[in-house]
């Protein structure tokens, strides 16, 4: 199954689409690259997106909706869990949570710590 790749894409929401300049995009660092964020700060700009990309403000993201996001209108089935047509704020949360659990995990390689 590829929800593994699908989380990780779904963590990078936020990041594939340009930045709006608004209080949760980071500043540039001193070389003008992006600093790495935390994962509040990554949920804060993953949620920042779903906001704007819920155009009639019913609190979930419709298919049509999800062109704002691109990674999310790719996987859309994946993180509409509940196959109800559209993504909830609660949704996507679910899957951010879900993928920074696996993150914390480390690789799974098969080795058993002894």
């Amino acid at each position: 199954m590829h929800t593994t790749k699908t989380l990780a894409c779904l963590l990078g929401l936020a990041l594939t689409v340009p930045a709006l300049a608004d209080s949760t995009t980071p500043p540039m660092d001193s070389l003008g690259g992006r600093p790495q964020m935390n994962s509040s700060q990554m949920y804060s700009m993953m949620m920042s997106r779903f906001k704007q990309s819920d155009k009639d403000n019913n609190g979930a993201i419709s298919k049509t909706e999800a062109a704002n996001m691109p990674m999310l209108e790719m996987h859309f089935d994946e993180v509409d869990t509940n196959h109800d047509g559209q993504v909830s704020a609660a949704e996507m949360q679910a899957a951010f949570q879900q993928q920074m659990g696996k993150q914390a995990r480390g690789p799974q390689n098969g080795i058993k710590a002894q």
